[in-house]
């Protein structure tokens, strides 16, 4: 009976064998420590450990009826009967406590390879043979980038219409258009920052975010996020005169957030104002960007949830919801790839709540972008 006996569990049953029909599908990587007629060959399902990507190991030694792994400190140990040991294996191998790596620049030479000595012994019959193997744990190179200038163009689906009493159809469009948009982004000494504007056919605004970071801890940070912004939807006034006319409408909104080099999420509160009416909001933000993440990667995410209120003192019948949410993906180099999704709701009341004006967008958004980051 093959028995494994791990000295410190560190990962679930779940992910091992996860991870052992992961190592089946993929190349693996063989060295071989010992000759003759009784060798023992190490195999990887990756030539390097990476942080948060478990990576099975088989040591074989045929005429072994005993074979032990362990890190050079003896912290980490495994052992089995019979000739071949399965062990899943994490970046964190031979820690004592979890530990973030990066790589570093000497000379101009990126040095990204972490060695880690390990020790085999394969044992027959009381006498055992140890080998020192080494495991190569890949490290990242930290990201020293702290602004990011983003400019793309996008092909808009839109959908929108406007309804009156009785759910009566004023007007209905199903259009496609084009959208620029540009974007500037800011991460350093505890503060993130992001500038963006768009402009299309039939809408066109812009937003400011920033955010500082007030108590810092060991992992996520505390602080405070802020929110300014204008935007004017031209195809409003374009409508029947039943429909309210086109203004540009400006806000602001404050609140708690928690932080990450690059990435925010917040909750606010706030005022949406059109110089005629004014709204109070409540709003949710979710900003990640990769290239100014402490490691570097090829997404960014911003999602928004928006909800403004007003015009009665229990049951607000003046309503404008939005939801956002756009994602772009680093293809090579530079540029991107981004897509995006929002959904837009307005009600306007009336003297007779059934007589309510409601108007609703959808937008879907496909293109291209290009980012200089420094």
């Amino acid at each position: 009976m093959l028995a494994l006996l791990v000295v410190r569990a560190r990962l679930a049953p779940a992910l091992c064998a996860g991870a052992a029909l992961l190592g089946c599908a993929m190349p693996v990587h063989t060295t071989r420590l010992g000759g003759g007629p009784d060798p023992v060959e190490v195999e990887m399902s990756a030539a390097r450990l990476s942080p948060g990507q478990p990576t099975q190991l088989t040591v074989r030694s045929p005429g072994a009826d005993s074979i032990a792994f362990e890190s050079a400190n003896g912290l980490d140990r495994y052992w089995t009967d019979g000739p071949v040991l399965v062990a899943v294996l994490t970046s964190d191998f031979g820690d004592s406590v979890p530990l973030t790596r990066y790589a570093e620049r000497r000379n101009g030479q990126l040095l990204n390879l972490l060695k880690k000595p390990a020790r085999i012994a394969a044992c027959r019959l009381g006498h055992c043979r140890e080998f020192v193997h080494e495991i190569g744990v890949a490290l990242p190179e930290r990201n020293q980038r702290s602004v990011a200038l983003t400019a793309g163009l996008s092909s808009v689906f839109a959908s929108r219409s406007i309804r009156g009493a009785d759910r009566t159809v004023l007007f209905e469009e199903v259009l496609n258009s084009g959208i620029w948009t540009v974007q500037g982004e800011w991460a350093a000494s505890g503060w993130n920052g992001k500038v963006q504007g768009f402009l299309g056919r039939s809408d066109r605004g812009g937003s400011l975010d920033l955010a500082r970071v007030i108590r810092r801890s060991e992992g996520l940070s505390y602080g405070v996020a802020m929110h300014a912004g204008m935007t004017r939807s031209d195809w409003l006034a374009e409508r029947p005169s039943s429909a309210p006319s086109a203004r540009t409408g400006y806000r602001f909104s404050l609140g708690p957030s928690v932080m990450l080099r690059g990435v925010t999420a917040s909750s606010q509160f706030g005022i949406h104002t059109d110089g005629l009416e004014t709204l109070q909001i409540a709003s949710t933000r979710i900003s990640v960007n990769g290239n100014l993440t402490s490691i570097r990667h090829p997404i960014t995410i911003t999602a928004e949830k928006t909800f403004a209120f007003g015009g009665g003192a229990i049951i607000a019948r003046r309503r404008d919801a939005l939801e956002r949410l756009t994602a772009a993906i680093r293809v090579f180099d530079d540029f991107g790839v981004n897509v995006g999704l929002s959904s837009h709701r307005i009600a306007w009341p009336d003297a007779d709540p059934s007589d309510d004006l409601r108007a609703s967008e959808t937008l879907v958004t496909l293109g291209g972008q290009y980012s200089v980051t420094w």
